[in-house]
């Protein structure tokens, strides 16, 4: 059953244009998560800044807004993902499922949709409804401004998600995951 649901995504998503490498590239069964290099924008002491929208799509949403979300968090995950990606979502209930031990190790989880050729609010709304979240904060890198900041996409090739920047309660950068493991979301306070 759930190798015909993903044969009707993957034919939907080849009618969108949209990669199929770009879906599945990712996977929950990985026996840890995809540790990757920094890339040279994340070496720097802070995120570099950055301009989006909230899920709202009417206010802005940069930097300084997520230096005020931080609070008394240890840590930020800014995950990036987009509602075609099926990693994607399993990843978001990942976190909802272990939302209790997010919270008490510190973790602040910022939902990032950085992979829409066509942004459209409520479709995200759906999907963050579908995925069982409602608590985080989500934002709409509509222009790729976070992507393109961060080193994440340079505009010549196509993002593969999912992706998750964690940061310190300061911004600094300490690691970059691509692919989600057995260890998603443990990685983030360990």
């Amino acid at each position: 059953m759930k190798v015909l649901k993903h044969l009707k995504i993957l034919l939907i998503l080849l009618i969108l244009g949209i990669p199929a490498q770009t879906v599945f590239a990712a996977s929950a069964n990985s026996e840890l998560s995809q540790k990757l290099p920094l890339t040279a924008q994340l070496q720097k002491n802070s995120l570099p800044w950055f301009v989006a929208r909230d899920r709202s799509d009417k206010d802005p949403f940069t930097t300084n807004h997520l230096k005020a979300l931080v609070g008394t968090n240890k840590r930020v995950a800014l995950v990036f993902f987009a509602t075609w990606c099926i990693p994607c979502r399993e990843g978001v209930v990942r976190l909802r499922d272990n939302q209790a031990e997010l919270e008490k190790h510190g973790v602040l989880v910022v939902l990032v949709n950085a992979g829409e050729k066509k942004f459209d609010y409520g479709a995200i709304e759906k999907w963050a409804k579908d995925s069982g979240h409602g608590k985080w904060p989500v934002v709409l890198d509509k222009f790729g401004n976070i992507l393109k900041n961060t080193g994440l996409n340079t505009g010549s090739e196509e993002m593969v998600f999912p992706k998750t920047i964690l940061l310190d309660n300061q911004l600094k950068p300490l690691l970059l995951i691509g692919a989600e493991g057995k260890d998603w979301p443990n990685i983030l306070w360990e």
